[in-house]
């Protein structure tokens, strides 16, 4: 059964147990939940003898061993397993790759590389593909099959490093033995846990159609951390609960924060909980003694980075303001970030606002109010975009694909723009993109030419 921590924590407090618990999604919501069910299970003065953590490749086998092996002095046993692959198959494997580029982009090397591997394992490729893919050599079918997205100019540069590590630091391949792993658990289950035994599995990708998921599902409580649109690979958490995240974390340090603050991390976290958990730490360093935290204070920490520079300018081109837009612009010049991805990046928000225009037209009469609330355009016009109408090009499918609080914000900003006007746009960055490779002018003019162009309605 699929439940909430708070009420499987809530659960055991009165006495109820059960044999398997299964978290998935965030790594970081599920490993903060595991521990709360742990400490629920068994008090933390027990939990030396009490509990073990084991590792999935290493000691797997003997796991039905530790499950039927009483504790020495008494008391509930618990097994935990962390980053279990048991939940992986090949239909699924774009859910790794897409929690390998999130993870890059949040600046997690480690974990994008971990996630990449494990994909590519699963695919059964080998380190001919990761060479290709280093070089950025591969086939469209290759993008599709392994990585389970067609190629775009906001993936591939996570391709190429991600791909050209693993080959200079000689990463080894996993197996795909995501069947194999399943098994043992499967059979552990089957035979049947002691009573006074749990087993705790964490788990950042699940396919959700293998046996194992589905038995643990009857037999123990599935939990789901951090999935708020019901689609598949989608781990992130919703505004609400990254802003009580927030909150907790300023708290904790004994501060306060203002909500216009909230809202600025927020934006540029977005609501993945390791990003936000980083970002968060930054501030509060930032701020030192003082007690509270400013909307200011998140501007002048969070500003820098290269991806909250990305955040910045794309927000400018929906928020059709031109001055911040320059200003990101020429943040990311200053961090000499290359102007191919800087103008792919552009290229990719135009088109999504295309998609935004025809879902306005299609679905919405062609107009949203810009004063509206998030939980109003949840309630009220997320399932307007849901409806079948006659004439639909699928625009709106496309903006379902994304996090809601992400559709909501670029149909606002489509409202911005005219049909003419985004079309005009792609043709001036096909232009611009010419000028870069021929015209020999400097890169920086013809990119705010570019910016200029498209935001003053040229």
């Amino acid at each position: 059964m699929a439940e909430t921590i708070q009420k499987v924590v809530s659960e055991i407090t009165r006495g109820t147990r059960h044999p398997v618990y299964l978290l998935h999604g965030d790594e970081l919501l599920s490993k903060d939940g595991a521990k709360a069910i742990v400490d629920a299970l068994v008090p933390p003065e027990q939990q030396t003898l009490n509990v073990e953590v084991i590792t999935e490749d290493r000691d797997l086998a003997s796991l039905p061993v530790r499950l039927r092996t009483l504790p020495l002095l008494g008391g509930s046993k618990v097994v935990v397993v962390h980053d279990s692959k048991a939940f992986v198959s090949k239909q699924n494997l774009g859910d790794l790759a897409k929690k390998s580029l999130q993870a890059w982009q949040a600046g997690d090397a480690e974990r994008a590389l971990r996630l990449f591997l494990q994909a590519v394992g699963a695919a059964g490729e080998g380190e001919g593909f990761l060479e290709r893919a280093g070089r950025g050599e591969l086939s469209d079918p290759e993008w599709e099959r392994v990585l389970g997205m067609e190629e775009n100019p906001e993936a591939a540069p996570w391709l190429r490093e991600i791909a050209g590590r693993a080959v200079a630091d000689g990463a080894a391949i996993p197996e795909a033995t995501g069947a194999g792993l399943a098994g043992i658990y499967e059979d552990a289950i089957q035979r049947g846990i002691p009573g006074n035994a749990s087993l705790v599995l964490t788990a950042e990708v699940v396919d959700q159609r293998r046996a194992l998921f589905k038995r643990i599902s009857a037999a123990g409580v599935v939990i789901d951390c951090g999935v708020r649109t019901g689609r598949t690979g989608e781990t992130q958490m919703n505004p609400d609960r990254a802003r009580e995240k927030i909150r907790e974390m300023v708290a904790a340090a004994g501060k306060t924060i203002a909500g216009d603050a909230v809202t600025s991390v927020v934006e540029r976290t977005g609501f993945s909980i390791r990003a936000l958990e980083s970002e968060v730490e930054k501030i509060l360093l930032y701020v030192g003694t003082r007690p509270a935290i400013t909307p200011a204070d998140v501007m002048e920490v969070l500003s820098n980075s290269r991806d909250s520079s990305i955040f910045d300018m794309t927000n400018a081109l929906c928020d059709r303001d031109a001055a911040r837009a320059l200003r990101a612009l020429r943040g990311l010049l200053a961090q000499r970030e290359p102007i191919p991805p800087t103008l792919g990046r552009i290229a990719s928000e135009i088109r999504t606002l295309i998609f935004a225009r025809g879902a306005l037209e299609q679905k919405l009469e062609g107009t949203l109010d810009p004063g509206m609330a998030y939980g109003t355009f949840q309630s009220r016009v997320l399932p307007r975009l849901q409806k079948k109408v006659e004439g639909d090009d699928g625009s709106a499918a496309k903006l379902l694909e994304m996090h809601p609080f992400r559709a909501f914000n670029v149909l606002k900003g489509a409202t911005r723009y005219s049909l003419s006007e985004l079309v005009r746009a792609l043709e001036a960055i096909h232009e611009t993109d010419l000028a870069l490779k021929s015209s020999g002018s400097p890169e920086d003019l013809l990119m705010e030419r570019l910016l200029i162009s498209i935001i003053g309605g040229e």
